[in-house]
């Protein structure tokens, strides 16, 4: 499965702003502003992760502001 890293790169992938917005339900200029940001609403995450994954791509939690918990080892 192919990692994306940034916000940019997901939108990319999906097809751009316009179909990212009516995937999520905001309007494309939002969706813009998230690719500015380096963010997306954590509400999007599952629409937007099916999405990718349906192509074979996923990215990672962090993208929607979500971490990982850290073991006691790493920490």
């Amino acid at each position: 499965m192919k990692q994306l890293a940034t916000t940019a790169e997901v939108i990319a992938a999906l097809g751009g702003n316009i179909p990212v917005a009516e995937l999520t339900g905001a309007r494309p200029k939002t969706v813009s502003m998230w690719k500015t940001f380096g963010k997306f609403p954590w509400r999007t995450q599952m629409a937007l992760s099916r999405a990718l994954n349906a192509r074979g791509m996923c990215a990672p939690e962090s993208l929607w502001g979500m971490t990982a918990k850290r073991s006691r080892a790493a920490a």
